[in-house]
């Protein structure tokens, strides 16, 4: 994996033949669904993580590791299960069968297999909704045809920089989506972007893993041409990014998530740039999760406060820079 494609993630949505899509479920019919699924799915060694007897920190961590949405864990009749080393499975979702998996090592081909393989055991039980026309069916016609929805993780601070909207409008029109983590100004936090299709219904899932594969390789092209010029034609203003990311990381007494977030992205540039030095490896995505509000809170094992949070984020900033670049 290189250092501007962080990660792989693959989603498959599947439906049972003859009942009706989630959104038009009644509350009865999806206990129901949940009723029929749940054997099958522990009949594969999966375990069941009760959501409703979840915790608000496991719940948090779940949803900020991107494993859950934040809607989903508030509904009632859904099912969520794991396995070491397998891909998720939900059940009553957006679909009735929703799985996925994200990966920092595995390609998109080895997580389609592994997705393949996991749905080819369900398919043993459970009859699909798949029309000869159509393909496999959903409640939303864009994830109709395969259901499979590949996705890329792209690390791009210097189309960030320069401005990302143009590329954005110029892969939708090509039929992918280009989308980010936000804050409240609707900014792009952290310059960490995920790249998909906006429909995967009319072509084979080969064919949409060789395109994204493709259209990630030529962002990464036109990232590292951009980090020149960065480099080249602004290199005072790129130091004074760099350096105040890193005098707030190191020195900061209140840090808040965002803040953390753009901060550990400049200076992952800074060090890739070769501005700062670091002593050691320095992987500013697993750093970023360390220090998001849930990992915090389960590590000290209760809820903070916003300030509480802030506190603790920033000691732990202050200790990470020492260690790296001491």
């Amino acid at each position: 994996m290189s250092k501007i494609i962080l990660g792989n993630k693959v989603k498959l949505y599947r439906n049972i033949d003859g009942k009706n899509f989630v959104n038009t479920m009644s509350d009865e019919e999806l206990r129901e669904n949940l009723e029929f699924l749940d054997p099958i799915i522990r009949g594969m060694g999966y375990e069941n993580l009760d959501i409703e007897k979840m915790t608000s920190l496991k719940k948090l961590n779940l949803i900020e590791e991107g494993r859950l949405g934040k809607s989903f864990v508030e509904e009632k009749n859904i099912g969520f299960y794991q396995k070491v080393d397998e891909p998720d499975i939900l059940i009553n979702s957006s679909e009735h069968l929703e799985l996925s998996k994200f990966s920092r090592t595995q390609s998109l081909d080895e997580l389609y297999k592994e997705i393949y393989d996991l749905e080819g055991r369900l398919e043993e039980n459970i009859n699909f909704a798949f029309s000869p026309e159509y393909g496999y069916l959903t409640s939303r016609v864009f994830n109709a045809g395969t259901g499979f929805k590949p996705i890329a993780f792209l690390y791009l601070p210097a189309l960030n920089y320069f401005g990302i909207n143009e590329i954005a409008k110029g892969l939708s029109r090509l039929g992918y989506t280009l989308g980010s983590y936000r804050d409240s100004s609707k900014k792009a936090l952290a310059s960490i972007y995920t790249l998909s299709f906006e429909s995967t219904l009319t072509e084979e899932e080969g064919s949409y893993i060789e395109k994204l594969k493709l259209i990630s390789d030529e962002i990464a092209d036109v990232e590292r041409e951009n980090r020149k010029k960065l480099y080249l034609d602004n290199i005072i203003s790129l130091e004074d990014m760099v350096n105040r990311s890193y005098g707030l990381l190191a020195n900061a007494r209140l840090l808040s998530e965002e803040e953390m977030m753009q901060s550990m992205s400049m200076i992952n540039l800074g060090i890739e740039l070769s501005i700062l030095k670091p002593n050691r490896e320095f992987d500013f995505y697993q750093e970023i999760m360390k220090l998001r509000n849930g990992h915090l809170q389960i590590e000290r094992g209760s809820i903070l406060d916003l300030k509480s949070r802030d506190i603790l984020r920033a000691n732990k900033s202050r200790a990470l820079m020492k260690e790296v670049f001491k």
